[in-house]
């Protein structure tokens, strides 16, 4: 404070110490109960987005166990060498089996072998040599300079939508001309404008001397014992959702059972997730609303009954018993303890699936008519989660509590400052008074003295 420094001197009595205890007591009954409020308003601010992230990863587990989606999912077994199944989700649950495979080739040829693929192919004439695939017709023009890579190049150029004209090396001397449909099951024919008859300017049909050392042909298996041919080795148009691939022939004896069926792998990762995250919910819960009497542990939320409600609203959903037939979690593989901590036993779950996949679903999501107990349990968490929900309007009412308390400190704080700017110019006023008092009492004293001691004398 300005001036204390001086406040004293004259009485002894109101010093700036005096000031200072005086403002350390009002501060310890007015401002430190303030201060720990507002510690204990930000240790709520703390503790409240702890418990928003888990709730809302706690709502994740349930709305995911609700959505459709979660359901559709399908798992593949009995993929051979021969013969991959794929399933989309949401596929037609299935079992099958799939034989006497033989795969749809293309169509390949392979002319005569030179000796030099960029000299002039000996004898070659002139003409037109045609290529007809797919209901196509290409036309390659050549004369006697062409080279075997000139025809290549001038295959791909006129035909290359459809087939691929490629030079393979055979030998260190040696080369040839391959000639490959562009898809399976789509035949090549062959035919030249020369007719020929000149020895010496012979056809490039001739020329090259095609030879077919792979036919194309179709795709053909038995598909539980029905015959299927098709044009291509990826078949998507025999069941919804389902794609088979044949890989190579099948051997007489080799037989692919495939069966497609419900992911129960997904579905048990997610009830593994749900029981995780309904803990981490449940123990932070309890660790802020208890209150110990042996210990005297209190959590940061023991008086506010809005988060003790939470526990008692998501145990009564997880609790209850629903459908038709009278299921809980319990017949699921959930299990609750004395202390609340939830255990799954994932044997239980996949057992109860697999004997009614359907009544697990509408138990676990309803369906147009009944909600199932995830539904019921993401509706809930609906209620509390978003703008304007239960634990928006809570943080709105942490944050008002919190400003509130910011500004009482505030104001108790200036409204002491004021005080003791005051206090302290009293004091400084009531020390001048005194001191003079005290130099008027010591004059008078003197001259009390000077009488006294000249009757003595």
């Amino acid at each position: 404070m300005a001036g204390i420094n001086s406040l004293g001197i004259g009485s002894q009595v109101l010093t700036a110490d005096v000031l200072d205890k005086l403002r350390a007591a009002d501060e310890a009954s007015i401002i430190k109960p303030l201060e720990n409020k507002i510690t204990l308003s930000n240790q709520k601010d703390d503790a409240y987005k702890l418990l928003d992230s888990l709730m809302t990863t706690f709502k994740s587990s349930a709305s995911t166990l609700s959505s459709e989606n979660t359901y559709l999912g399908r798992a593949v077994s009995g993929n051979t060498d021969a013969v991959t199944i794929t399933a989309e989700s949401g596929s037609d649950v299935s079992n099958f089996n799939i034989t006497n495979v033989s795969i749809a080739q293309k169509d390949v040829w392979n002319a005569a072998t030179v000796t030099d693929k960029t000299k002039a192919i000996t004898d070659l004439g002139s003409g037109t040599f045609s290529l007809t695939t797919d209901g196509n017709t290409f036309d390659v023009d050549y004369t006697s300079a062409d080279t075997l890579e000139t025809v290549r190049d001038k295959i791909n150029e006129a035909a290359g939508d459809k087939v691929t004209a490629s030079i393979l090396q055979t030998g260190e001397s040696s080369y040839e001309l391959t000639i490959t449909s562009d898809t399976t099951n789509q035949a090549i024919t062959f035919s030249d404008t020369n007719d020929d008859s000149d020895a010496n300017a012979k056809s490039l049909k001739t020329s090259l001397n095609l030879n077919n050392i792979q036919p194309a042909k179709e795709a053909t298996f038995d598909y539980n014992g029905i015959t299927i041919t098709r044009s291509t080795n990826e078949i998507s148009d025999l069941l919804n959702g389902v794609k088979i691939t044949l890989n190579q022939d099948q051997a007489a004896t080799d037989n692919a059972n495939i069966s497609i069926a419900q992911n129960t792998t997904a579905i048990s990762s997610e009830m593994s997730l749900f029981v995780s995250s309904y803990n981490a919910l449940i123990s932070n819960l309890d660790d802020m609303t208890k209150s110990d009497r042996e210990t005297g542990a209190v959590g940061i939320f023991n008086g506010e009954s809005f988060v003790k409600s939470i526990s008692r609203e998501i145990s009564s959903v997880v609790t209850e018993v629903a459908g038709s037939n009278g299921n809980s979690l319990i017949d699921y593989g959930i299990d609750i303890d004395r202390h609340g901590v939830m255990s799954l036993n994932t044997s239980t779950l996949n057992a109860k699936i697999a004997s009614d996949p359907s009544g697990m679903e509408l138990f676990f999501r309803g369906d147009s008519t009944t909600d199932g107990v995830f539904t019921t349990l993401n509706d809930k968490m609906n209620d509390y989660l978003g703008y304007k929900k239960l634990m928006s309007n809570f943080s709105d009412q942490l944050k008002s509590e919190k400003d509130s308390l910011v500004e009482q400190h505030t104001r108790q704080t200036d409204s002491l400052d004021n005080r003791y700017e005051i206090l302290q110019k009293k004091f400084i006023a009531y020390d001048a008074m005194i001191s003079r008092i005290n130099s008027q009492f010591s004059s008078l004293q003197m001259m009390i003295d000077a009488e006294a001691n000249s009757k003595n004398n």
